[in-house]
């Protein structure tokens, strides 16, 4: 009975570390000065060794009218101030966050201002389920931006069913 109770809690708690992570998922991140939607961003989660850190990467790029132009098939906008000039579809801009359990937010990664190549620590919290909050800052100055949860439905077909067990972010800083 003992050695049953035990292997349940096992099963139990294995199901926990192997839970997605918070905030996986899929966003629309708004222009500040236009507010209008500017790019699709994919949350991911990948893996450090041990450690389970959040990223995030550009999958698709809207047009000044607010329809999406480039998906990971078709990149065609550069990224002229980020290192080595990629394209903006397909480049990383959040890497290394890491989830604070007691904070319910994710701490301590780097954002990245891909206009500008600019490189900031970065804090991610939900306020609602609609929303997700992310800030770059450096020590107390920073910027918030509000990003809104999309579902798969609300993505072009091409870019609904994007495997990223595999991925990794390729850090430009």
């Amino acid at each position: 009975m003992k050695k049953l109770a035990l292997s349940m809690l096992g099963i139990l708690f294995s199901g926990f570390a192997f839970a997605d992570m918070p905030f996986v998922g899929v966003y629309q991140t708004i222009d500040d000065e236009t507010n209008l939607p500017k790019s699709i961003v994919r949350l991911y989660e990948y893996k450090d060794g041990d450690d389970s850190l959040l990223a995030g990467r550009i999958i698709a790029l809207y047009d000044e009218k607010g329809v999406v132009s480039e998906t990971l098939k078709n990149p065609v906008r550069v990224a002229d101030n980020v290192s080595g000039s990629p394209k903006y579809v397909g480049l990383d801009i959040i890497w290394d966050m890491d989830w604070d359990e007691d904070d319910s937010e994710y701490t301590d990664g780097k954002i990245m201002d891909p206009k500008k190549g600019s490189v900031y620590s970065s804090v991610i919290w939900q306020d609602n389920k609609d929303k997700l909050r992310v800030r770059g800052k450096i020590g107390p100055f920073g910027r918030t931006q509000t990003w809104n949860v999309l579902s798969v439905s609300d993505l072009p077909a091409e870019i609904q069913n994007i495997d990223t067990t595999n991925w990794k972010p390729v850090i430009r800083d």
